[in-house]
């Protein structure tokens, strides 16, 4: 029996021919963010509604009219969904098509869903889509579109409703991940072979995870990758990102991928100003560190005093947990405690517990643009892992030696270092550093994996993306976890290299120096100088044979 088409696939198909043919502003990705936020809201209610309504011989718009079962519905709904549609007539598809072809249809059609939809502050903070929608609104003047980009729009916002919801093909979520990653919209995501290292590493050593945080999430990839894998565990997700775009992508992706989104702390904010969020303290850290990196030395104070009061409000809530039988949790999902808390913390004096450590050799860190990596390895539990991609050039650039040595002697932060594949990175070398808080080990991991890999094509490959979506293939990921987890040293591969080692090279701690892969044929420096030997006897002889040619031809110069 032949299969049936996905109709999501087909529809996908006209939304890339769109992509293609049309090159759209910025502003275009919120009203696509917007759209899909809206249809999988509509369809998830109304789905709901059929179910409930299946046994009691009513149609939705009865359903509507009645004001007990009316009553009824909205508190189900909010209970089971988070969330739940006001009007009859404000589901997408009915929108739509009612109002397409009228004048002034997308000004209209960005007005509806906040009007008529209900979040239940229990499931679903309703200030993340208050904020979308106050954004569009600020930011998106509809009449400021040509004629052309409005047509785009408007025949997107069309196919992106016949979308189904429930798609088991070829998934609703799936549709919105291609078209983020098309020329349609402009999302800056990370490669997922970049997220495909750093879940991978704090995965096999953590098994269970209460807490993840990733300072720059841009798509918020490896916050998805450690809830795929985790599952409710993961009770807690914070992310930041200075870019709104960036933000609300994120929060729309996580909502239509059913993240729970009571325990989703997301803030459209800088890290490198302020690394803090809510005075959490954190399982795991995962990031890709942005390549330009700017001073913010006005931020550094108020940085190491977040670390300080973080570590007061760790001793107060560890007093509690142990003295007093509390549960964990109720710090998180009390309120009127975590305010208490807050107001205690603000009142313990603090001034001379940050920045301690910064003095001697190491005074000049408080003024480094990398001092938030070492207020992330603070804000980590005691048994927390960090790992994060950065610029190579971190490794050995001789204005980061003191922080190299801070981090890798004093602290003994850094556990392990991997070298990326150049060859897949393409915008910029990259390395993987993993920091642990309380290491026992006084040595180093070095991991090159720039030769010893393989790739492989991740999801559908499908026509018009601007990228190719590689990540490495399980044989490469399984040893690259092999060494990690046993700290192997594998002859050109890796190598467990002493701090005293590091030290002697004024903490240069380049892959290379430390893991030798080089694959031709090795040739002593003595060999070299006997060849050399050779090669000038032989210019001799062939100079003298010359000149007797010369003067036997009377030839002169």
């Amino acid at each position: 029996m032949k299969r049936k088409k996905s109709i999501n696939s087909s529809i996908l198909r006209r939304i890339m021919s769109i992509s293609r043919k049309s090159e759209m502003p910025p502003q275009t990705d919120y009203i696509i963010m917007y759209t899909f936020l809206y249809k999988y809201c509509s369809d998830t209610v109304r789905d709901f509604l059929l179910i409930e309504l299946k046994d009691k011989e009513l149609t939705i718009d009865e359903a509507y009219k009645n004001r007990l079962c009316q009553d009824q519905l909205v508190f189900d709904s909010l209970k089971l969904n988070g969330f739940y549609i006001k009007s009859s007539e404000a589901f997408i598809e009915e929108v739509v098509s009612n109002n397409y072809s009228k004048p002034g249809f997308l000004p209209d059609f960005l007005k509806v869903f906040p009007e008529n939809i209900i979040f239940s502050s229990e499931y679903h903070n309703p200030d993340y889509f208050d904020y979308l929608f106050s954004t569009i609104d600020n930011e998106i003047d509809t009449f400021a579109f040509s004629s052309e980009e409005t047509h785009v729009i408007c025949e997107t916002i069309k196919l992106i409703s016949q979308l189904d919801v429930l798609d088991s093909d070829f998934s609703f979520s799936e549709v919105f991940d291609i078209i983020s990653a098309s020329t349609l919209m402009h999302i800056e995501s990370n490669p997922k072979f970049i997220t495909q290292i750093l879940s991978r590493i704090v995965l096999s050593e953590k098994k269970t995870i209460n807490s993840a945080y990733d300072p720059f999430m841009k798509d918020g990839a490896s916050l998805m990758k450690l809830y795929e894998a985790v599952g409710y565990n993961l009770k807690y997700c914070y992310g930041k990102d200075s870019k709104k775009l960036n933000y609300f992508y994120t929060m729309v992706r996580l909502f239509i991928n059913n993240f729970p989104f009571n325990d989703v702390f997301l803030k459209p904010e800088d890290a490198l100003e302020s690394i803090d969020i809510n005075g959490a303290s954190f399982d795991v850290i995962l990031s890709r560190i942005p390549i330009a990196i700017k001073n913010y030395y006005s931020s550094n104070v108020t940085q190491s005093r977040e670390i300080a009061k973080r570590s007061k409000r760790n001793e107060l809530e560890s007093l509690l947990l142990n003295n007093f039988n509390m549960d964990g949790d109720s710090f998180k999902q009390d309120s009127e405690l975590n305010r208490a808390l807050e107001n205690l913390v603000e009142k313990i004096d603090i001034k001379n517990d940050f920045n301690d450590d910064f003095v001697g050799q190491y005074e000049s860190l408080k003024d480094s643009e990398f001092l938030f990596l070492i207020n992330l390895v603070d804000s980590l539990k005691d048994d927390g892992i960090m790992a994060i991609s950065i610029s190579e050039n971190f490794l050995f650039k001789n204005s980061l030696e003191i922080l190299r040595r801070y981090l890798a002697f004093e602290k003994n932060y850094i556990d392990a270092i991997i070298r990326i594949p150049n060859e897949i990175v393409r915008s910029r070398p990259e390395v993987v550093i993993v920091f642990k808080k309380n290491r026992i080990d006084e040595d180093i991991l070095f991991i090159d994996m720039s030769a010893d890999y393989e790739t492989q094509k991740s999801g559908r490959p499908y026509p018009g993306l601007l990228r190719k979506n590689l990540i490495l293939d399980n044989r490469t990921m399984a040893k690259m976890e092999n060494v990690f987890l046993n700290r192997l040293t594998l002859p050109k591969f890796s190598n467990r290299v002493s701090i005293d080692e590091i030290m002697n090279n004024e903490f240069n701690m380049s892959v290379s120096r430390y893991v030798d892969t080089f694959e031709g044929e090795f040739i002593t420096l003595n060999d070299v100088f006997v060849e050399k030997q050779k090669i000038d006897s032989n210019i001799n002889d062939l100079d003298f044979k010359i000149k007797r040619m010369m003067d036997e031809l009377n030839i002169r110069f």
